[in-house]
């Protein structure tokens, strides 16, 4: 019998990935569930999730921290199009139709649910995907350029552009260019004709995407290929640090 450690994540093996048992002196070993979990773990990992949001889900949304009824009511929506997204994401994946998480206000909660959506669709679907914000996409792709980079533009763009799912965070924070809506624009068309989702948080409403993007191809695009959620007009990001500062004193202290 296979002695159990903590170095599985189900104390269930030693840590191998397999259960090993002997039956009528005969030896069978199988997977054991940490298998499924490690990889699931990997694949956050490479989807490049911040630390601080890889168990971040759909269900823990609380949209009854908000102090105002209209911003309260917002959240819940959001929350349930988030559940009903994910629970439909077979339909959504079929349609090519992702979505567009958007309010003017900073710290309102749209990294945090759409993480929690893209550590779902990991976790429930095994898909493979990607968290990136705007400004350090088109960083990755400027470093290319360099004599030292390992890697070259085409590489990044055909990634960017075939990644299962694509979160791209704060899109409009970055210096608008030529240079750059075209790289947007690019990734767009790849993953708009091949029915890629892509969720896509942002201070822009998507119907002033234009004001920012001036040659109007990339909102244009995006209005296409993702369903607009508002988020709430009000920041939370405050009150949480402060409830876990508080947690954190209860627990040692």
């Amino acid at each position: 019998m296979t002695a159990v450690s903590d170095k599985c994540v189900v104390r269930k093996c030693d840590g191998s990935g397999l259960i090993v048992v002997v039956n009528d002196g005969e030896t069978i070993a199988y997977p054991c569930p940490c298998r499924e979990q490690k990889k699931q773990l990997r694949k956050l990992d490479t989807a490049k999730i911040p630390l601080d949001l890889q168990d971040a889900t759909v269900n823990s949304f609380e949209y009854e921290i908000y102090d105002e009824a209209d911003n309260v009511q917002k959240a819940k929506i959001a929350k349930h199009f988030a559940i009903k997204f994910v629970e439909n994401y077979c339909d959504f994946s079929e349609a090519g139709k992702g979505i567009y998480l958007s309010g003017e206000i900073k710290g309102s909660g749209k990294t945090r649910l759409s993480v929690s959506i893209l550590n779902a669709l990991i976790r429930e679907y095994n898909v493979s995907g990607l968290y990136i914000t705007s400004v350090n996409m088109l960083n990755e792709i400027k470093n290319t350029f360099t004599e030292s980079s390992n890697s070259n533009s085409y590489e990044l763009l055909k990634y960017f552009g075939e990644v299962e799912v694509l979160l791209i965070d704060d899109l409009g924070v970055e210096k608008v260019s030529d240079w750059s809506e075209e790289i947007f624009t690019q990734i767009l068309d790849t993953r708009m004709n091949s029915k890629k989702i892509t969720i896509i948080t942002s201070n822009i409403g998507i119907g002033n995407l234009d004001s920012k993007y001036k040659n109007g191809r990339v909102g244009s695009r995006i209005e296409k290929m993702t369903f607009p959620l508002p988020m709430p007009e009000e920041s939370v990001r405050t009150k949480l640090s402060l409830r876990d500062n508080e947690q954190i004193i209860n627990k040692f202290f």
